[in-house]
């Protein structure tokens, strides 16, 4: 036994005392210095961590950093978005100055990957496509965020609805994800889900257009200000968009707007000037008095003649006169960020005033933004963003219609040009004899109109629980909510020449639409370091409700000049929707990470939602992947090959992702009736299944990364394969029944695909840099499954070109008439089309491909260009179909078979008027983007401004300024179905897409 003592007791406290204090003044050394570019300015909000450990900092607002070490032999790991990280020994330094150099690889750019975790770019293990605000908006400026896409993403296709101001795009991410859906992804601002629906306004209804699709109404993602934008993710397919759920089977876009940062307060100021002019003019044919004895019938001729004969030579060319104009275009912009290590803000406000080509038509947009960073305590930090925006749209009247003649491309495609639409002296319009209304009368008086006032509200809580040296237990909330609330309008007077024709002459449709979308998340996120390896391990919780309220009330009858519902004599409730959805869901996701070198993740979501039959059932999607990054092994950077690659990562992943019916598939709906003088209802031939699942897919995707030459070049390869089963098909039942269909999940869709991505510092000197990168790809679509007789649907029947569902096709092929033997007599065949029709063509392009470029050279001129390729890809074009019909296509009067025939009556004639002539390769290429920027010197700023102005930048870009392409119609991307997934690529007198040309000056205070 011991013999205690005081001395030994003394002693001992005395150096268990002394080792303590050697502990404690380890653990309370003091490091600082300067994080800096390779310029020499100071780079705010790097990262300062102690490598294999959760201790860290982040410098301030002049770079500078502070950090106190509890070990020996410390590395310290300097990292920050758009530069390389760098690793410093300690060693004994008390004082560490840092230059980064800038990352012109983004491998060091952090992704999301999953609902409260993310990870370096360079650990991916998914094709996760990234656009910085720079490759987002810094060329040029794009009207919307979605049209800022186009050529940007490998694995996208996309269409325009149209080209008036104010946007409507289709964006389509690895193909075609439902059968009866819109196929359109899942937007996310700042961890709010946002509303991106088309609100209808009825515009089809008083053409007569028929469907809401053909409203040419934008989507709410257009309200977004893209000024405002610091970074978009795009999770393309369920391989890395499975953490999403039932929400993402179309795939995922997360949008992270600017943030304020430690420092001094900066104020910019941006304006741009700029005109839109169209794209391409196609001219009209003119006409004599042969063509007119060729043209109208017998009866019509003595009339025709009579009136080319009075305009004695005049003619007007009502193409250029509603096409041909020059719009003014404004963007106004003024930013505030700064704050300090407690508090950061960004603030800003933005002016977009653009005309339209086609007179009195127009877009405005008003946002103002402010986003706030703030540490509660060292623990405790939260961040909250608030967007109000109002945009005002005036759409005109083009695309679609009935009869009505309230189309204008649809309109002037009929009227030859030596008749005179324009009102005489006392301001009469004259009545159009070649169609139900005057084009130039509907234009000066006729109202479509959109209002919206919209409001986002975003926030993010982020509390430390527990943290030590080598473990971190933090609580991630994060939510919000989008409110939007719309007003459309739709005017047609009542002296109008179709309007006088009605039995209740005046037209008006008033609309008021309210949606709220609100969702609620908390993850638990457990980050724990044990040697090389790094865990990350999440659990957590989500709730989404989504409501809309829509009512569309219409009022024809009207008095004169009057827009008042009750002015008119027969009023009703034109469409009226209620909907509220309610999602909840919980996920699990372990994250691995073996010194850089190994990196794996597996993860679940369930879900449920009331849209699904079963509103308590939990559906699992579940999600694995794994990347290796060979070039970290030592084999390679021991050796001579790590002087060529700087990466060699294959990586392969799986993930399951599902689309929700859509609303009321579950119901049976109710019609109203009068049975023998008693009011009642009856159920509809068309039923609900309560047994109704979600549209599932899976994907697997491989992919092989490359870095050579310290990541001078790189290359990105990816494969993949999307099975999506259970899609939605109408059921068709016996008579006998009493039921005539029943929505059922049948159906299975594939898309198969590569993806391609090749950049290059070409040059890298001190005067002149280059950086060069190509996207490659293509997507292939089948059928696998339908479960219902072969069927055909979509546009406008087989005469003038439809759509197949077909097993063993792609819906997005083409059927329609032709004639049933070639030129040498010979039968043709309907290639196993079990319709009869024949194949036409696909609207699915052969593949895509685009070129990016930004040059810097004599250190303050700025060069970019983009081309965009579209190679393949059918569109079904109906404006030429017009043209014919009228006589006033370009090449009617040509004759180029020499037959003497004309054109444009020999297209009339069989054997050449089947819908094969109609359905045209869309094949293109255009140049994008393309601007030359000038940054004035800082030392000239400081001279001349006595360092008030940091910097002035100015320039001239253009949007769209050269196409290439044989397709006859205005755009070879011009979709008039609106969002549709399969009946893209329908080419009905849309509003003519444009080129703009804009000014630009930047001053930065």
């Amino acid at each position: 036994m011991f013999k205690s003592t005081d001395s030994s007791v003394a002693k001992f406290a005395f150096a268990m005392g002394m080792w303590l204090l050697s502990f404690v003044a380890v653990a309370q050394t003091k490091i600082g210095g300067t994080v800096k570019s390779s310029d020499g300015s100071p780079i705010p909000g790097a990262n300062v961590v102690v490598k294999g450990t959760t201790v860290g900092t982040v410098s301030g607002g002049d770079g500078m950093y502070s950090i106190t070490l509890n070990q020996k032999n410390a590395i310290l790991v300097f990292s920050s978005i758009g530069f390389q990280s760098k690793e410093v020994a300690v060693g004994n330094n008390s004082t560490i100055d840092v230059t980064l150099t800038e990352d012109v690889s983004n491998l060091q750019e952090v992704v999301v990957t999953g609902l409260a975790s993310s990870i370096k770019r360079s650990n991916l293990a998914n094709a996760v496509a990234t656009i910085s605000a720079k490759e987002l908006m810094g060329t040029t400026q794009i009207q919307t965020v979605d049209n800022a896409f186009y050529g940007k993403l490998a694995g996208v296709n996309m269409n325009t609805n149209g080209g008036a101001p104010g946007g409507g795009v289709s964006v389509q991410l690895r193909g075609i994800s439902s059968l009866v859906g819109a196929s359109q992804p899942l937007y996310i601002i700042d961890g709010v889900y946002a509303n991106n629906a088309v609100n209808r306004s009825g515009r089809a209804s008083v053409t007569g257009a028929g469907a809401e699709t053909q409203d040419d109404a934008s989507n709410r993602i257009s309200d977004l200000n893209p000024n405002d934008i610091e970074n978009v993710e795009v999770l393309k397919g369920p391989s890395a968009a499975a953490i999403y759920g039932t929400r993402a089977n179309a795939g995922v876009i997360i949008i992270t707007t600017k943030r304020g940062s430690a420092g001094k307060t900066k104020v910019s100021f941006a304006q741009d000037y700029g005109m839109a002019t169209p794209q391409r003019l196609f001219g009209v044919d003119n006409w004599s008095e042969a063509k007119i004895n060729t043209f109208f019938a017998a009866a019509r001729r003595p009339i025709e003649l009579e009136r080319f004969r009075a305009a004695n030579g005049q003619t007007w060319d009502y193409e250029k006169y509603f096409y041909g104009n020059t719009a003014p275009l404004s963007n106004t912009r003024l930013g505030i960020s700064g704050g300090n290590e407690k508090t950061k803000f960004f603030i800003s406000g933005a002016l977009t005033d653009e005309k339209g080509i086609i007179r009195r038509t127009g877009f405005k947009r008003y946002s103002l933004r402010a986003n706030i960073d703030h540490k509660l305590t060292n623990d405790i930090t939260l961040s909250v963003g608030s967007n109000y925006i109002n945009t005002n749209s005036d759409r005109g009247f083009t695309g679609n219609q009935n009869n009505s003649g309230a189309s204008i491309g649809y309109n002037i495609a009929y009227v030859p040009n030596y008749f005179n639409l324009f009102p005489d002296a006392s301001g009469r319009y004259p009545d159009n004899p070649y169609f139900a209304e005057n084009p130039v009368a509907v234009t000066d008086r006729g109202i479509n109109n959109t209002n919206v006032n919209r409001f986002i509200q975003s926030f993010n809580l982020t509390a430390n629980l527990y943290k030590s040296e080598k473990a971190l237990l933090k609580l991630v909330g994060q939510g919000g909510f989008d409110y939007t609330q719309g007003t459309t309008f739709v005017y047609l007077p009542e002296d109008l020449q179709f309007q006088r024709a009605q039995g209740n002459p005046g037209d008006v449709i008033w609309g008021k639409t309210e949606n709220v979308n609100t969702n609620l998340q908390a993850a638990l996120v457990f980050n724990w370091n044990i040697g090389k390896v790094n865990l990350t391990s999440q659990a957590g919780a989500v709730r989404l409700n989504f409501r809309e309220d829509r009512l569309l009330n219409r009022s024809r009858g009207l008095a004169g000049g009057q827009t008042n519902l009750r002015q008119g004599t027969v009023q009703e409730i034109f469409d009226q929707r209620f909907q509220s959805i309610t999602d909840v869901g919980t996920f699990i996701q372990q994250e691995a990470n073996w010194d850089d070198k190994i990196i794996a993740t597996a993860g679940v979501r369930l879900d449920k939602s009331t849209l699904i039959g079963d509103a308590n059932k939990f559906w699992a999607f579940p999600k694995a992947s794994l990347a290796i990054n060979v070039a970290n092994f030592d084999f390679i950077r021991s050796s001579n090959l790590s002087s060529i690659f700087s990466q060699i990562k294959p990586r392969v992943a799986y993930g399951e992702t599902a689309g929700v019916p859509g609303f009321g598939t579950t119901f049976t709906p109710l019609n109203s009736a009068n049975i023998g003088g008693l009011l009642g209802s009856v159920v509809t031939t068309a039923a609900g299944n309560a047994a109704i699942e979600p549209e599932r897919a899976g994907e697997l995707e491989f992919g092989l990364d490359l870095g050579l030459f310290n990541n001078r070049i790189q290359l990105e390869a990816t494969y993949y394969d999307k099975q999506t089963r259970s899609n939605i098909q109408n059921l068709q039942l016996s008579p006998a029944v009493g039921i005539s269909t029943i929505p059922t999940n049948l159906a299975q869709l594939q898309n198969r695909g590569v993806e391609l991505s090749l950049g290059a510092t070409i040059v890298q000197k001190e005067k002149i840099r280059w950086s060069s990168r190509v996207l490659w790809w293509k997507n292939d679509i089948l059928l696998t499954k339908l479960g219902i007789p072969a069927y055909n649907s979509g546009a406008f029947g087989v005469t003038l070109g439809t759509f197949l569902y077909q097993e063993g096709f792609s819906p997005t092929t083409i059927v329609g008439t032709r004639p049933a033997r070639d030129a040498n007599d010979t039968p043709l065949n309907t290639d196993g089309v079990a319709t009869g029709a024949f194949v036409l063509g696909n609207n699915q392009p052969d593949f895509q491909m685009s070129w990016s470029n930004e040059i810097n050279f004599l250190k303050n001129f700025d060069f970019n260009m983009l081309w965009h390729w579209k190679k393949g890809g059918d569109n079904i074009n109906l404006t030429e179909f017009l043209w014919d019909g009228g006589g006033t296509s370009p090449d009617w009067d040509d004759d180029d078979n020499n037959d003497g025939t004309p054109n444009g009556r020999q297209r009339g004639l069989a054997p050449h008027n089947g819908a094969d002539r109609w359905v045209q390769d869309a094949t293109y290429l255009r140049l994008r983007e393309a601007a030359l920027y000038y940054t004035v010197p800082t030392n000239s700023l400081s001279k001349w401004f006595n360092n008030k102005i940091s910097r002035v930048k100015v320039g001239f870009s253009c949007q769209n300024p050269l196409t290439f392409t044989k397709y006859r119609g205005y755009d070879p991307e011009t979709s008039t179905f609106g969002l549709q997934a399969v009946a893209s690529g329908v080419d009905i007198a849309p509003y003519p897409t444009q080129r703009r040309f804009f000014g630009h000056l930047v001053v930065e205070f």
